[in-house]
């Protein structure tokens, strides 16, 4: 009776450790398989990643050649020319009675090579100064269309925090946003505002852009759903996500498009005093659509 008990004991003893085993065996089995689909969707994601990067990158170049393409030629058609015009008429036998027209010639050339230099590489950009270069460039960009532009500036708002790094790209991803505006919204109005925190906002720099234009539907734009890679919106993102700024595109067509950045302050803020607003016009000064939109940011217009 005895041999016979044992003999279970062994037998279960033997069939719990087979049991512990291959228990142990399927926990791992399962632990592996989930690290493998981990892996996989981790390789899979920056495979797209650095396709898109890649798209990126060829876009920039082949952007980056198509302004050299511009330039040279703005610089046969435009500096060349008048250049060559001017010679032509130095060499007259009445050549000083033409110094007038010479000179005349020249300094708009001059002017010409100047515009082109500022649009290469404005000057303003290296002063670290924000605002006054997003003032400067809603008045360039109201002078090149028949868009009315306003710039709006809450007093008191603090930039200092941004590095040099950190406005240069808040620069671009705005001059971006306008250039977006003039190509392909066909809008009327435009409005740029910065300011900081209001209330329980995250304490940093607040950046809104808005237009009345015909809208479009940024998903397709942003994520290539269609097939039309919109690179200027991928561009605003990959931009802002590199200083760790946030920014948020939200249109729909016929609404116009609204675009709203926030580069966070990590340094000791200092508290504000009382709100005032500073509004800047360009083109016409009559009342705006905008209001209300702008009513939501915490700034009223005059």
């Amino acid at each position: 009776m005895m041999d016979k008990s044992q003999e279970i004991a062994e037998l279960e003893s033997i069939l719990h450790n087979y049991t512990v085993f291959f228990l142990v065996i399927d926990a791992l089995f399962f632990v592996l398989l989930f690290v493998a689909v981990i892996f996989l969707i981790k390789f899979i994601k920056d495979k797209k990643n650095l396709h898109a990067s890649n798209e990126y990158i060829s876009y920039t170049i082949r952007g980056q050649e198509e302004e050299r393409s511009r330039i040279a030629r703005e610089l046969h058609d435009t500096v060349a020319q008048d250049l060559r015009y001017c010679k032509s008429l130095s060499e007259k036998e009445n050549a000083k009675e033409l110094l007038p027209q010479i000179s005349s010639i020249l300094g708009a050339t001059i002017q010409q090579v100047r515009a082109m230099s500022y649009n290469l590489a404005p000057p303003d950009i290296t002063q670290n100064d924000l605002a006054a270069n997003l003032m400067s460039l809603c008045a360039e960009s109201a002078e090149k269309s028949g868009i009315d532009f306003r710039f709006t500036l809450i007093d008191g708002t603090d930039t200092s925090f941004l590095t040099a790094d950190e406005g240069l790209n808040l620069y671009r991803i705005v001059q971006e946003a306008l250039t977006n505006i003039l190509k392909h919204a066909e809008a009327s109005e435009a409005t740029v505002m910065l300011r900081n925190e209001s209330g329980n906002e995250e304490k940093g720099l607040y950046i809104f852009i808005t237009d009345d234009g015909k809208g479009f539907e940024p998903k397709k734009n942003i994520l290539f759903a269609t097939g039309q890679k919109h690179f200027g919106l991928s561009g605003m993102e990959r931009r802002a996500a590199l200083i760790g700024a946030k920014i948020s595109i939200n249109s729909a067509i016929g609404d116009g498009t609204q675009i709203n950045i926030m580069k966070k302050n990590d340094t000791i803020h200092k508290v504000r005093g009382g709100v005032n607003v500073h509004i800047l016009c360009y083109r016409r000064p009559h009342p705006y659509k905008l209001g209300n939109k702008a009513a939501s940011y915490g700034a009223k217009w005059f």
